[in-house]
């Protein structure tokens, strides 16, 4: 029994000790820094957001379409609002809405896909072919699909009325559970044979205990590495859902609705109401994706 207990503190240890190493290595990728300063700035203007900002995102201004300008440096849109006072607002509704989603969607993902790949057999079978009918269309198609069908539904008209973002939030991330429930049941699949897994099912542990207590901790970097990329996916994918009507709606600073309603000024080569709002979810996505591919090249070495 005390070799047991000091095999598994001293695993622990080991645990941490790799944890301590790849947060030094992280450290030292310019591309793990820069991506943090842009994803810190967009955080700070999501958090600051009405404070900072020279002018209410929501009201009118002065006049339409003025181009950048001192007082206006992003110019205004087509009705007088100032578009730097709504980009710097606008990263409120992304930074709340994406992460939240890509979070629900991990934590969804991990769950079925451990499942999965512990349990393996027809469970294992059912769910992979579902997964498998599911990823063969785009997550964007299913979830202006399941978007539009909400607005027509008189069951969830209520729901959509009141929490517009918070359905968003469930939908993107049942979307992104089949994508993360199949990296997590790699994961998995390459740890229920090992020998601490073995020792765990002849001690008589559960299932559940296996699962959660022997397997998580080691599949930790692949999941987390999916958790940053799926936030980058997140960004793109709510902001399009907005750019097409069924996402974020007015009268919010949304960047994809930014893009949305301007983009029929580009016939008139008033092209500002959209470069600035696109050029904000660019940089965002950018960030959170240096950091992304930083973390994982940490845990692939």
């Amino acid at each position: 029994m005390s070799a047991t207990v000091d095999t598994l503190s001293a695993a622990t240890q080991e645990r941490r000790r790799a944890r301590r190493e790849n947060w030094h290595l992280l450290r030292r990728r310019p591309s793990f820094i820069i991506g943090s300063l842009i994803s810190l700035f967009w955080i700070a203007c999501a958090i600051l957001g009405d404070h900072v900002t020279p002018y209410n995102p929501l009201n009118y201004t002065t006049k339409p379409t003025l181009t950048p300008r001192s007082g206006h440096w992003f110019g205004t849109d087509k009705i007088g609002r100032d578009i730097f006072s709504r980009v710097i607002a606008g990263a409120r509704d992304v930074l709340l809405v994406a992460p939240a989603a890509a979070v629900l969607g991990v934590l969804f993902g991990t769950i079925l896909g451990m499942i999965m790949g512990y349990r393996r057999g027809w469970v294992d079978l059912l769910f992979s072919r579902f997964i498998e009918a599911l990823l063969a269309l785009p997550v964007i198609l299913i979830g202006l699909l399941i978007l539009t069908l909400a607005d027509t539904s008189p069951l969830l008209g209520a729901i959509t009325f009141h929490s517009r973002k918070l359905l968003v939030i469930y939908i993107v991330a049942l979307l992104f559970t089949p994508i993360v429930a199949r990296t997590v049941r790699s994961a998995v699949i390459g740890e229920r044979e090992l020998d601490y897994v073995t020792s765990a099912k002849l001690r008589g542990e559960s299932g559940v205990y296996i699962m959660s207590r022997e397997i998580l901790p080691n599949i930790m970097g692949p999941i987390i590495v999916e958790l940053t990329v799926r936030i980058g996916y997140a960004i793109f994918t709510v902001s399009t859902l907005s750019f097409l009507g069924v996402g974020i709606q007015r009268p919010s600073p949304d960047w994809g609705l930014a893009i949305s309603d301007g983009r029929d000024l580009l016939r008139a080569n008033i092209w500002w109401p959209i470069t600035f709002p696109a050029l904000a979810i660019a940089t965002l996505v950018v960030g959170v994706n240096l950091i992304a591919d930083s973390i994982q090249s940490v845990y692939d070495r």
